[in-house]
């Protein structure tokens, strides 16, 4: 099914939007918009019935059974937020937009973000240690640069109680397709305290081998953005919350997570009658110095204070570092293979504070955020003679040089929002945040033989404005109007440090400002929950790169436009039906007018349904996800896909048992990215030809005690 203009109309998504989506539980449908609390779009605790906007909750019971099923962290946010892309299917969510921009990704309000985002952020934490997801659909001024298509918040599962409670939970997944076909996670968690302290420890390891697709072949190595398959992943997470005096508590949190592939197959290449190297097959013998892989060690620690100088305090302090490498990286169809891969590291410390107070008709929340962001990246350059001798299978490394300059931001920030009840049941809320960043380039030589290029200082500074008002129709349901502002800075490692002559000041690149408009409805009662959205958005420019895909410039504007959408119905107690989906047009002003964007960028409408079946015992569920058809304006084409999984658990007498069939129907299909891919990077179409997973099995136990 095409989504070119007129073949998958407004209406259409308004009367029938579709997509596996948040799956309550019968235990949960007493848990209405009332009473479900987020901080993900105004930094205080609020209701979502009180806020005028798009808001998604994902709750604790959906986020288990997704992941007993089988589904990464991303696949259970495709699979329940109906405005986020479908699954990249590898090991980073590149090309994966909410409404159809760059999102921000947060733990316990920490943001992942930094001065060059590799959108591994989904790549961040095992689901075992997710307690609920909070999602903020559209531009969002509320927390600055990097949140122009809205902020995915995802809060971590914390002791309930003063009892010492553990739970333990081992599974594995197959598609039977190899006798490498077999994936197995083992995650153990320990949580209690006292009256003054309560805390949680956990860790999840999961161990990944070869991904097969519908027709049992091996899935074809991810070069480009990296895989997960034969891959090694580690979670050590663990909170402490600290109740310091009445009405003040002290969080901690101390993550350390490391994520490490190590296969053995690789691409091979055989000289063609040409003399050139082709892209043959995926071959086992695949050796590298240096392969893919994200290690991240994240502290944070958050003060909260109910009567702070009669104010409420939320304060919080933060640091991250992280590491995040490349497999070697080649090209066929030339007389050579030369194969390079990168390492990047980041250091970030940041602080923000946050002060409320009600008084009358008035809620005013102010506060101040601040940053210190520092980046290096390195290059690893492979001897050639070895990896040619071998067709690519073996690489060593033979130098190291400078991949980009290393850039130091610092940032500051201050916010106000305010927010006036006209009556009991209508409101109006404003807001207005001023950022502030210097960016530092250092001097850059890639080796001793290459050209000199000096650094330099450039700087930012942008306001950024919102305003909403909600009204509520009745005690359940709610319309709501809302316009935010976002902002982004585009790439300013890949567009400094290139050329001898170039100064950082005088050839400075513009942000990108985004302004978003929205118009919302949700009603939810106590068999039915319904959540729409139509929106609006414009940005400034797009950014424009070189045939190497560094940025070049900014280039024309760019407007997003749709509408998002998903209801759920308890038709009894027991039988619930679903659906969900999103409508997306992306377009670029051209000399001629609105076009079609690009593929490499461009977001896909998506639709799907789910039917559950939950009894005391057990618990069954059947989903679909389809995405679209996408053409842009110079015939560049998306290839539409429709994956259907089924997932269940069993009550035993001690623990219960889960299971999954991911891709139900065997669906041959290839992932987004790879045809994203096919488009960015240089080289046969072979060569980014990723294939999504076969039908694969799951199952697993778990017990609490």
């Amino acid at each position: 099914m095409k989504t070119e203009k007129g073949s998958f109309k407004l209406s259409t998504v308004a009367l029938a939007v579709a997509a596996a989506s948040t799956v309550f539980t019968a235990q949960a449908q007493d848990l209405t918009t009332e009473k479900k609390m987020v901080i993900v779009s105004s930094r205080v605790p609020k209701a979502i019935s009180d806020i005028p906007g798009t808001v998604w909750y994902i709750n604790s019971e959906t986020i288990e059974q997704e992941y007993r099923g089988g589904k990464s962290l991303d696949e259970i946010l495709a699979a329940t937020v109906p405005s986020l892309d479908l699954s990249s299917g590898g090991r980073t969510h590149s090309g994966q937009n909410l409404r159809g921009r760059k999102l921000m990704v947060m733990i316990d309000g920490v943001s992942l973000q930094s001065v060059r985002s590799i959108s591994r952020q989904l790549d961040s934490i095992d689901p075992f240690n997710i307690d609920r997801i909070e999602v903020l659909s559209g531009a969002t001024s509320i927390y600055g640069a990097g949140a122009s298509g809205g902020v995915i918040n995802i809060i971590t599962k914390k002791a309930s109680g003063e009892e010492v409670e553990f739970e333990s939970f081992v599974s594995g997944t197959s598609g039977f397709s190899s006798s490498e076909d077999f994936d197995y996670k083992l995650a153990q968690s320990i949580a209690g305290g006292n009256e003054k302290i309560q805390g949680r420890a956990s860790v999840a390891y999961t161990k990944t081998q070869g991904y097969f697709d519908a027709d049992g072949e091996m899935v074809t190595p991810d070069m480009t953005q990296g895989s997960t398959q034969f891959n090694e992943t580690i979670d050590l997470l663990s909170n402490l919350q600290i109740n310091v005096a009445e009405g003040q508590q002290l969080n901690l949190l101390a993550q350390y997570y490391d994520s490490q592939q190590d296969t053995p197959y690789g691409l091979y290449f055989e000289k063609d009658g040409s003399g050139n190297f082709k892209f043959i097959d995926v071959r086992e013998g695949y050796s590298a110095d240096r392969e893919q892989g994200t290690e991240r060690v994240m502290l944070s620690a958050a003060y909260s204070n109910n009567n702070f100088l009669s104010h409420q305090l939320i304060a919080e302090l933060s640091y991250r570092t992280e590491d995040h490498t490349f497999m070697p990286y080649t090209r066929d169809g030339k007389a050579t293979l030369s194969t390079r891969s990168s390492r990047q590291s980041t250091d970030i410390l940041a602080i923000k504070a946050a002060l409320n107070k009600s008084f009358g008709s008035w809620n005013l929340t102010y506060g101040i955020d601040s940053f210190i962001d520092k980046f290096d990246m390195d290059q690893a350059n492979y001897d050639q003679a070895t990896t040619e001798a071998t067709g690519g299978l073996v690489n060593v490394i033979s130098e190291m040089q400078g991949r980009y300059p290393g850039i130091d931001t610092q940032s500051i920030a201050g916010f106000i929002q305010a927010e006036y009840n006209i009556t009991d049941d209508w409101s109006v809320q404003t807001g207005y945040r001023y950022q502030k960043m210097d960016i530092d380039v250092s001097d850059f030589q890639a080796t001793p033989s290459s050209h000199f290029i000096p650094g330099g200082s450039t700087d930012y500074a942008e306001g950024l404005f919102n305003f909403g008002t909600i009204y509520h129709l009745n005690p359940t349901s709610q319309v709501w109007a809302n316009f935010s502002q976002g902002f982004e800075i585009p790439q300013p490692h890949n567009y400094y440090g290139k050329e001898p002559t170039q100064d950082v000041a005088a050839s400075k690149l513009d942000g990108i400002k985004t302004d978003s408009y929205e118009l919302g409805y949700r009603n939810d009662l106590n068999n039915i929950s319904l959540q729409s959205a139509i929106y609006y958005s414009h940005s400034s420019a797009t950014v424009e790169y070189e045939d190497d895909l560094s940025v070049s410039g900014l280039a024309e504007p760019k407007r997003v436009y749709g509408a998002e959408a998903q209801i759920s119905y308890w038709a009894t107690d027991m039988l619930q039906l679903g659906l969900l989906g999103h409508y997306v047009v992306t377009e670029t002003e051209k000399d001629t007018g609105w076009e079609d964007h690009e593929v490499m960028e461009a977001s896909t409408s998506k639709a799907g349904a789910w039917v559950g079946w939950y009894d005391n015992d057990y618990s069954l569920k059947l989903q679909s996800l389809t995405m679209f058809d996408y053409k842009d304006s110079d015939q560049r084409e998306l290839d539409g896909f429709t994956v259907v999984d089924f997932t269940g658990n069993y009550q035993l007498p001690v623990g219960n048992l889960g299971f999954g069939i991911k891709n139900l129907l065997n669906e041959d299909y290839y992932t987004i990215w790879s045809q994203r891919a096919q488009y960015w990077y240089k080289g046969s179409d072979a060569l980014y030809q990723y294939k999504g997973r076969g039908r694969t099995f799951t199952l697993n136990y778990q017990v609490k005690f």
